[in-house]
């Protein structure tokens, strides 16, 4: 009887792969189905209806300005190239909310587990405060704050060269001239370089025990040349400042009150989340760590950065994930403050051409790429932090 189990089991097993494999088998032939009943749906009821999906509308010209763009916009220009500065605009605020949220979220996190009282205290209350209000109402409050801020006349002044008003926030920039695009393509060279050469470092290190030499120097190169373009820029440059001409600043860099109020509603509203996911991951560790980091002689930054950090890591990216694709996708509150993102321009496309099937489409493909990449990236992340098994 004894000889015979292992056959039993592996029949049994062998039957429960078999059944698996059937019940994955009906379940995409069902989701296949289920889409082309949707299709052939959509498609009867745009014939009776006389309506085409066409998307040439893309390339007829648009008669509606747009108040903030990373590239140059005017009434008459393309709707894809209005599309296009509704997209950017959204990348640019969702990089900065996801980056803010991160180091503000991360020093909340950390005061959570401080023995401080009174810091304690108001890391659990910044938290409770941020993961019980509606996303909506900080978004309105933030908006409002901006719009009664002090008029450009009255603005708040940094170093007579930084400007605060209800008018947004307007800070100097550095003008080059011609050379503007052959320093950022050396930065961005310099950048890359670097980041190639560093790997190949650590690889060295991991192979040879010592870094290799051709690598260090390369990496030491890119460093230099990054550093040279920004001698480069402050040194041979245009610093411009902004200047109050008539009803608004010109000149410099600005931040409309809109983008401003995004920027500041969906970070604290993300922030409070990750530094929950912060101070749950290192709460989740078992304190024999710190104490036998302590036992070492390791101060507690040394402890933190050394042993607990490396090992919460590996808890905090999957719910980092899932706040980052929050956050992209929070963007789209956006259209109720007047910020220009995709969703906003895009709804001014849809009443202008009807394309409502077209651009709810580009909507989707959109955000659909944005959140598969933003999952790819932390995904590589979590490779990199999983433990190396011999």
């Amino acid at each position: 009887m004894d000889e015979g189990r292992p056959y039993v089991c592996s029949t049994v097993a062998l039957t429960l792969m078999r059944s698996e494999r059937l019940q994955n088998a009906l379940f995409v032939a069902a989701a296949i189905a289920a889409l082309a009943w949707l299709s052939h749906n959509l498609a009867s009821n745009l014939a009776a209806r006389g309506i085409s999906i066409d998307y040439g509308f893309l390339w007829s010209a648009t008669s509606f300005p747009i108040g903030e763009s990373l590239i140059s916009f005017a009434s008459g220009d393309t709707y894809f190239r209005a599309l296009l500065v509704g997209l950017l605009n959204t990348v640019k605020l969702a990089f900065a909310a996801i980056v803010l949220s991160t180091l503000v979220g991360l020093l909340i996190g950390l005061a959570g587990r401080a023995r401080h009282p009174q810091l304690l205290a108001l890391a659990k209350a910044y938290i409770e405060v941020t993961r019980n209000t509606p996303l909506l109402l900080i978004l309105v409050v933030c908006a409002t704050a901006v719009r009664v801020l002090p008029s450009p006349r009255q603005a708040w002044t940094f170093g007579d060269s930084v400007f605060f008003s209800s008018r947004g926030l307007y800070v100097p920039t550095v003008l080059v001239g011609d050379a503007g695009p052959v320093l950022a393509a050396v930065a961005l060279l310099s950048l890359a370089c670097g980041y190639i050469f560093w790997h190949v470092m650590l690889r060295g290190r991991n192979d040879a025990g010592h870094f290799p030499r051709p690598a260090t120097s390369g990496l030491f190169l890119s460093a230099a040349a990054l550093i040279g373009v920004v001698i480069y820029a402050l040194g041979w440059g245009e610093i411009q400042k902004p200047t109050l001409m008539g009803f608004n600043f010109r000149g410099g860099m600005g931040m409309t009150p809109e983008y401003l109020a995004m920027l500041v509603g969906l970070s604290f509203y993300t922030s409070g989340f990750i530094a929950e996911i912060v101070r749950g991951s290192l709460a989740a560790l078992p304190s024999g760590q710190s104490e036998a980091a302590q036992s070492l002689g390791l101060s507690p930054l040394q402890t933190l950065y050394l042993v607990l950090a490396p090992q919460a890591l590996r808890l905090m990216l999957p719910p980092l994930a899932n706040q980052y694709l929050n956050a992209i996708k929070n963007t789209t509150l956006a259209v109720l403050i007047g910020y220009p993102d995709l969703v906003s321009v895009g709804n001014t496309a849809l009443n202008q051409t009807g394309r409502a099937i077209e651009t709810v489409s580009i909507y989707l493909l959109i955000y659909l790429t944005l959140s598969l990449v933003t999952s790819a990236a932390v995904r590589r992340l979590e490779e990199r932090a999983q433990l190396v098994k011999s």
